[in-house]
Formats: structure tokens, sequence, C-alpha cells
């Protein structure tokens, strides 16, 4: 199986597109550098902050008597929970901070979504390629099995998304540390199950970077199994894509009137759960998404093993 994994990255590695996502990925880097470095100073908050934010509580307090359930109700009750903690612990909001180098890696927190779609593309093209390419019959005539030829295609991908991943965490932790420096003083605060409690923003950003990382697995894997199916690059990254990036907006939209679409694909990203707002319907949890996408995940691959594992081999 090592071997194998070891010929699949090969593979990659020898595609120059590969390395063109990698150098985006870097490029974009740099652009987000460039715009922090030049409004750094701006964003920088002055005044008492203490009075600011009982101002703001003083006023979400009286929107928050005139709103009903729902969305935006537990929203106003998270941002005043926190801004009491911060009036009560002595704990200065983020504004009142020049940016450091946790304030860069949240920033470019954004290029996930390109490295979604970078890891969309390799698991649409790795399976497919061999078919358009005709070299799925020499790699099928091997001695290893179906199963595990497909496995180790599978495995590459996945290790090829947590290369994307963890080059953006380290560089931009990197970059952010040289041209920001290490902010010690900030505190981060949390508002989970009605409760404020403080992270540090290490923690903060490292779970918040693994849980895209459970995502991109799903995503992996679904862009995996229609290009199985459908054995066409062209095919496999227009519909993954597609999907990516129209899914996210439908099923937000959708999971403002059902409480059914809790149960979608794309409404179970975990990332959503360390970020700065509440989930859009009450009662998910981490736990519940995890489980969900465990579930999809299964589903997808069972697809992709199954109809790899069962068609005839035709090139083309």
């Amino acid at each position: 199986m090592i071997r194998l994994i070891q010929n699949e990255w090969m593979k990659i590695s020898y595609r120059v597109g590969t390395w063109i996502m990698v150098g985006l990925l870097v490029l974009g880097m740099i652009a987000t550098l460039i715009f922090a470095v030049k409004t750094n100073d701006e964003n920088q908050a002055s005044g008492d902050w203490k009075q600011q934010l009982r101002m703001i509580n003083d006023e979400d307090k009286k929107e928050l008597k005139e709103m009903e359930n729902g969305f935006f109700k537990r929203n106003l009750e998270k941002e005043i929970a926190i801004n009491e903690y911060r009036l009560k612990h002595n704990l200065p909001p983020a504004q009142q901070f020049s940016d450091n180098a946790w304030d860069y890696v949240k920033t470019n927190a954004n290029l996930l979504q390109l490295v979604g779609v970078f890891v969309i593309i390799i698991a649409s093209t790795i399976v497919s390629a061999e078919y358009k390419q005709g070299t799925i019959k020499l790699l099928l005539i091997r001695p290893p099995s179906r199963i595990k030829i497909l496995l180790s295609k599978y495995i590459t991908v996945q290790l090829y998304s947590l290369l994307l991943v963890v080059v953006l965490f380290i560089l931009s932790f990197i970059l952010g540390a040289i041209f920001f420096g290490l902010n010690t003083d900030y505190v981060n605060l949390v508002y989970q199950n009605g409760e404020v409690i403080e992270r540090s923003q290490f923690a903060n950003m490292l779970f918040y970077y693994l849980a895209h990382c459970a995502m991109f697995v799903v995503l992996g894997t679904l862009s995996f199994a229609i290009s199985t199916v459908f054995r066409s690059e062209a095919i496999s990254i227009a519909i993954s894509v597609l999907a990516y990036v129209v899914g996210g907006t439908i099923t937000s939209i959708l999971m403002f009137f059902f409480d059914w679409a809790k149960y979608l694909l794309f409404a179970n990203d975990p990332s959503q759960y360390f970020m700065e707002q509440v989930t859009l319907i009450e009662g998910m949890s981490l736990g519940f998404s995890l489980t969900v996408l465990v579930i999809y995940w299964a589903i997808f691959l069972a697809i992709a093993f199954i109809v790899f594992q069962k068609r005839e081999v035709k090139t083309g």
C-alpha cells in the first residue's frame, strides 16, 4: 500500500498544475500580507473601550427585547455575554490592539476556500485522468487489487489536502510573527452552551483550521466519488466546484426556513463552531455535525469503491 501511495504522490507531484496551486496559495498569502501591513495602524481603535462596550450593550439589550426567538436574537445574546465578560474581567477587545501573528493567520483562513477548490480539482482528476490517458488498464493488470489501487489514490488526495492546510497555517504564522509579532495581552473569548470561556489564540485558530480539514475530507471524497462514477475530468470538476460554490449559500437560505436543512452536507461545516456567530439552527453542536459528516463520508466512499470494483474498464 505504501508503494502505491508513493506512486500516486509522484504522479501528482509531476503535474505542473499541482505546484501552480501551491504557488497561487503563496501568492494569496503575500497579497493579504501587503494589505495587512498597510492597514495595521488603521485597525487599532482608540478611546475608552469600556464606555464603548457599555453603550453597545445598552443598545443591544434594547434591541433584544423587541426581537423574536431565532438566529439574530441568539447572536445578539452572544455578543452581549462576551461584552459583559470583557467588562467584568477587564479584557479589552481585539480592536484595542494592533494586528499580531494570529490576526494574520485568521485573515488567511479565508484562503481555505481556495484550498477547497484545489482539493476538489485533485480529487476530481486523480481517477478520471487514468481513463482519459488510457493508463487505467495498465494500472489494473498489476497484482494489487482494485480496492488497494483506489484506496491509494484516495489517501493521496487527503494527504495533498492536509499538505495545503499545513503550508497555509505554518507559513501564515511565520509571516505574521515576522511582520506583526506575537501579542500575548489579547484574550480570545468563545461563547459555548450559554457560557463565555477563554481560549488561547493558538488553540482557536488550530481548531478552526482542523475543522476545515474535516470538511475537506468529505468534499474530497465527494469529488473522488463523482470522478469514479463519471470518469470525466470536466464533469467531475464542474459538478464538484458548482456544489462547493453554490451549496453553502443555498443551504444557508434553507436553514433560515426549515429545520431539516441541518442534515444537509454544507450545513455541518465544523468551522462554524469556531467563528464569531452562532449556528443558524438552534441545538446544533460540533458532535452532531461531525456525525452527519461521517455518514456522508461513508456514503460517498462506498459509492466510489462499489462503482470502481464492478465497472468494466473502458478508456477514453
